[in-house]
This record gives structure tokens, sequence and C-alpha cells, in this order.
């Protein structure tokens, strides 16, 4: 072989294996190529991201989110080439961390403002207007858009998971923070506190105590929030130099907690950081109760009994013997003293109390100075229809404990020389339940249910104790002490029993329906929330009384309709005062039941029954007669106006209106006696010198 053959097999074998060498390598590239893509669409499955044990429960959470149909790099991932590229980078670092175990336990993350507000997600349907949070409406223009109290503010400020289970959530404590947050000098904003900013009152009735409550009657007339729910704010959202450690260890990081505008543009704008990783929780809404505890206190305490504490406890319903903790409304729904103790009437000096020697030999007696709560601060926030309702309350329970007060004080002095027995345990806890109303101050305002109920369980141990001092004792405390009204009507109402009212034509006596006849308050009286129409309107019809009043009883007897009916009787007999001789009716003569039928069942005839014994056409009597007395009615009304204007004398004044009382009272209009009706109606008009 010659060189030049040599040479040319030698390019033959280069070019071969070159040739083979590219194969290899484009098939390599190839292969590589489908495999990195491969990778790359794999690793950014949403399911890849819990292949790492620690990322579970954050799986978990995206699964039930609203985002479960966004893959995590369209969030964890900025929009653009270069962005994904760098957030692979990151990915593979954390990827690496975990195999070799040095990652921590929770895994860190941005999510950028981009990424929220790339085309097709947020970009321009959060930005139109205010939405819906819970109970608020919530506008994130103002809060992306401008720096709020100084500081700007990223989506992810506020959503967030803060806490397993949650997605990119928002919690109330995040609001809370920002619109709480004390100054340097301890004020709250005054801007971001108003509670108008984000929320209106309720518009439907809401429950407070077991009862319907309706705001929109209170924010008319014109009562601030805070005038019932004060404290609604816990907290001063503080940041203490040992949250910093937790992950910063430079001293020079440490000493810059002071810097504000610095800490919360590198924490808040540049990175995310959660709130309360560094601030202390700030609480809001109707926060738990304070319930005032009925233990006796210690040092001073021990002894001496602040009337303030009476108050509190009264007002929370409890510390009472015998009684079932009842707070009072207003005390359920947080309002404060301030809300009522505002001064407007000025200031007094609380009353002394009982000049009663309790359990211990000591009189007490409260003379702190306080702001004076009156009528017009009840009017203020109830309206007119309270006008009388504290005189009501202070006058009922003042009123028991001035009759209890001397009863009370016989049975202390009696007792004195049989000490430990039942009876003096008895007056004890008697004189406890007194204590607590009298040392409250304002004779039953602050809960006047709940008082009443002390008063009257104090009672009977003071009738339980006499009883066993002298076995032949009458009972002198309890009997004549009402129970408190039912069905919550009791909150307002303490006294019905005291009410004398007109019903049907007829003096309605309620303490004999309340005690006597164990009806309740809801069985005549319409259930409207306090503050809506009706509310507490009578609903009860005629026919309703006359199925109770018709049945036979012992202490009634049904065959005498006058016992009831006194003024149909003496229209239908013409035996009205005032008459010189009677004029009965052309049926004067005839029993109730002739046409009204035997009890129980009463009814009121129609036209119809009456050709039943009179000749036809009688039937329609019923009506003319009815017409001429309404028209009298109505004729007789207006001249009466009229001559009172004029000063017509009091004589015919008086005339007219015992006519129109004798014939409305009989509320047959005429029927029963047309004749009468009409000479009486016509008289009236004649007194008055009307002729018209």
């Amino acid at each position: 072989m010659n060189l030049g053959s040599y040479w040319r097999y030698r390019a033959d074998r280069v070019l071969a294996w070159g040739g083979a060498a590219l194969v290899i390598f484009v098939l390599l590239l190839s292969g590589l190529s489908v495999g990195t893509y491969a990778m790359v669409h794999h690793t950014a499955r949403s399911e890849f991201c819990n292949s790492c044990h620690i990322m579970e429960p954050y799986y978990s959470s995206w699964q039930h989110s609203a985002h479960n149909q966004v893959a995590c790099i369209e969030c964890h991932y900025e929009p653009g080439s270069l962005e994904t590229l760098e957030g692979k980078f990151k990915a593979l670092s954390q990827l690496a961390k975990y195999v070799t175990r040095t990652a921590g336990t929770k895994p860190w993350a941005e999510v950028s403002d981009q990424s929220c507000m790339r085309t097709g997600c947020h970009s321009l349907r959060m930005l139109e207007g205010p939405v819906q949070f819970g109970r608020v409406k919530f506008d994130h223009r103002q809060h992306l858009l401008e720096s709020r109290r100084g500081r700007r503010l990223r989506c992810t400020s506020c959503h967030s998971q803060i806490v397993q289970g949650e997605h990119i959530a928002v919690t109330p404590q995040v609001c809370f923070g920002c619109h709480f947050k004390p100054d340097k000098e301890g004020r709250r904003p005054e801007r971001t506190t108003d509670c108008l900013i984000c929320h209106g009152p309720p518009q439907e009735a809401v429950d407070v105590a077991g009862k319907p409550f309706v705001h929109a009657d209170y924010v008319e007339r014109g009562v601030n929030c805070t005038e019932c729910h004060n404290p609604v704010i816990e907290g001063n959202g503080k940041v203490g130099r040992e949250r910093c450690h937790a992950c910063h260890g430079e001293e020079g990081h440490i000493e810059r907690i002071g810097e504000t505008e610095f800490m919360h543009e590198t924490h808040v704008t540049d990175h995310k950081v959660e709130c309360f990783e560094c601030h202390d929780d700030i609480r809001h809404g109707l926060l738990p109760l304070e319930v005032p505890s009925v233990t006796p206190g210690e040092g001073c305490g021990a002894c001496h009994v602040d009337p303030h504490d009476a108050a509190r406890q009264l007002y929370a319903g409890r510390g009472a013997v015998g009684v079932e903790e009842s707070p009072s409304r207003m005390f359920v729904s947080r309002v404060v003293c301030e809300a009522c103790h505002t001064g407007r009437t000025g200031f007094g000096a609380t009353p002394r109390a009982a000049g009663v020697e309790g359990g211990a030999g000591h009189v007490h007696a409260g003379v702190s100075r306080v702001a004076a709560a009156a009528e017009a601060d009840c009017i203020h926030c109830h309206g007119p229809s309270f006008a009388g309702m504290l005189a009501e309350w202070q006058g009922e329970v003042g009123g028991e404990l001035d009759r209890l007060r001397p009863l009370l004080a016989n049975l202390s002095e009696r007792i004195a020389a049989v000490p430990g027995s039942e009876a003096r345990k008895l007056f004890e806890e008697a004189w406890r339940n007194f204590e607590l109303v009298e040392l409250d101050g304002s004779r039953g305002a602050h809960n006047p249910s709940y008082a009443l109920s002390a008063l009257r369980v104090g009672a009977e141990r003071i009738d339980a104790a006499y009883a066993l001092l002298e076995p032949s004792a009458e009972p002198r405390a309890a009997p004549g002490m009402f129970p408190v009204a039912a069905e919550g009507c009791g909150n307002c109402h303490v006294a019905p029993q005291r009410r004398e009212v007109e019903v049907h034509g007829r003096p309605f006596s309620h303490a004999v329906h309340l005690s006597g006849a164990g009806m309740t308050c809801g069985d005549c009286h319409e259930p409207a929330p306090q503050g809506q129409e009706g509310h507490g309107k009578p609903t009860f019809a005629r026919a309703k009384c006359a199925a109770c009043h018709h049945e036979e009883s012992e202490t009634r007897d049904v065959t005498d309709c006058a016992a009831c009916h006194g003024p149909q009787q003496a229209l239908l007999r013409g035996t009205l005062p005032g008459l010189p001789e009677p004029r009965p009716a052309a049926m004067g003569k005839m029993e109730c039941n002739e046409c009204h039928g035997d009890a129980p069942t009463i009814l009121r005839p129609k036209p119809a029954a009456c050709v039943l014994c009179h000749e036809p056409g009688y039937d329609k009597m019923k009506g003319d007669w009815q017409t001429a007395t309404s028209t009298l009615l109505e004729r007789v009304d207006a001249a009466l106006t009229a001559a009172a204007r004029r000063g017509a004398p009091e004589e015919a004044l008086q005339q007219a209106q015992a006519a129109l009382a004798a014939v409305r009272q009989d509320g047959s209009l005429g029927v029963h006696n047309p004749e009468l009706a009409k000479f009486l109606l016509e008289e009236a008009l004649r007194a008055l010198g009307s002729t018209q």
C-alpha cells in the first residue's frame, strides 16, 4: 500500500468514526433534551412538590383551597423565562438541602405581586371595587396602591399560610395588627379604628341574650357603636427583641429594631414575613365577658365591700343566693359603665346602704362619687319609648328594699340570741341578697329582673326564718311579690302587675291574669323585637277572653253576665246612671242567652238570626241601627272637640263624655238599645249647642 492509499484509508476511517460519533452525540443530545424536558415538566407538576414530606401539610392545604386548579409554579415562579430559571434554581437548591438533610422543617417561599397580578388571574377583578370579607367590605386598591400607615403592602402581606390547613388565606389578626396598633404614645389611630370604615350596622335582627335586637333603630338615633360595643380591642401588637433572635444572629440587625420604616420595608415590602412572626396578636370583636368573682376578697376586701363590686355582680347577674345566673342584656352586649354613666345630668354620691347589721355586725355605706346616669341616657339610646322605664325599675326595686329592710332589722334582733341556728343561716342568705341589691346603689337599674328575683328569694328566706322562730307566724315578706315576667319581658317590664288598663271597654287587671290565671306576657302581646313596630301590641281578640271567662269554675258564675258585661246590661235594661227613670229596650226583659247562647259556647248572633223570632226584614234593622249610631258618635266627637276649644260649660262637656262612654263601652253600636243610644247622643249634641 503506497502512502497515498494509506492516507485515504485513514481519512475514510476518521470520517466513519466521526460520523458515528456525531450520530451518537445527536442521539445523546436528543435523549438529554427529551429527558430534560420530561424532568422539567415532571418537576413543574404540583404533585412533585409533595415528594418531600415537609411539604405534605402545604400540599394538602393547596388541594383544599380555591387555587387548587392553579399549579404551584404559577404562583411561586414570577412571570418570565429568566424568572422561571431563577425559580428552578432555587427549587433545586431546596431539593439538594432536603436530600442532604440540611433543610429546615418549615420551607420558605415567596410569592411576588407579579405572580398574583398576571393576566388571567387577579389583575382586574380584585381592583374593580370592594369585596366582601365576612361582614367587612374590603377594597384592595386602597391597600395595594396606597401606603397604609406609612407601610407599602404586598399581596402576601395579608394572604399567606399563617396556620397549616389554610392556603393563601387571610386571618382577621392581620387586619387588626394594622388597624389597631397603637402609636408610641399608646394611642390607637382614629382613622383606622373607626367602626364604619369596615362595618355597616347589621340589617337583620341579631340575637342578644335570647331576644332579637335591631341595630337600625339605634343608628337612626345617632348612637355611636362604641357606646355599646366597648372595649372591642385587646392587645397592643408589641414587638419583643426575642422575636428577632428567632431569625437573626447578627447584632447589627438586632440593633435596628427601633427603625420602624426600615424594619417594615425590609420585612413586609421586600420579603414575605408574616406579621405574627414579629408582633403580638391584637384581638378585636366581642371579647370574652369579664365575669366578676363572687368569692370574698383578700386584704381590705375581706371585710370591706366595694359598692362597685356589687354593681358589677348585679350587672353580670350573679352573686345572689338561690337565683340562677341571669346577666343583663346590656352586659351580654358588652355595654360598659361609661355608656350610661355619662355625667349628662351631673355627678353624685352613691346612696348609703342598708342600716341593717350584717352577719359581721357592720353597717355598710357606699360613698363613692360617680357620673350620674338618668332617664336622658336611656332615651339617648332606646328612644322616647323608654320614658318612665327607669322610674318603674327603681320604684319597684326600691319599694321592695324599703319593705324588706325593717323585716330584716327585726329578724336580726330576734336571732342574735341563737347563734348557729338554722334561722340565722336563712337570715344570712336573705341578708346577702338584700345587701347585693342595696349596695349596688342603682335600685335595681343595672339588672332589674335579677334584682327582684334576688329580693324575692330573700323574702322567702325571711319567712322561713320567722317560721322557725315562731311556727304560728304568718308569712309577711314573700306574699305580694310577683314573679318576674316571663319570655324575657321582665328585662324591661318589671311591674306589669301594677298596670291597670282597659280592654274591650272593661278594666283589666294584669295582677289577676299573671298570678291567678298563670298567664304570660306572650299570651296576649305581640312578641316583635323591641324597637320594631308592633312590639308589645295587644294581640288578643274578645273571643280569646271569652274562651276562659265563659268556662264554669268555683269562683265564676257564667250565668251572671253582668259580672263582666255590666255596661251592656245597663244599656239593654236602660238603667244607666243619670237617667231619671229606666229606658229599657224593646227586648229589655229578655235574658242574654236568648240571643247569645249559653256558656261556654257564647256567640255574637248574625242578622239572619233575628228572623227566627221576628218578622221577615227585621234582619236589616241591625245594620240600620249601627249605621245611625256610628254617625251620631262621629258628630258628638266633633262637637265635643269644638266645644272644648271655645270653652263650653264643664257640665255640658261631662254629659257628652258620659254619653260617648256609655255607648262605646256597650260595644254593640246601639243594637242592645237603639232608642236609648240615639237619645243619649242627641241629648249630648243639644247640651254642646250643636244643631248640625
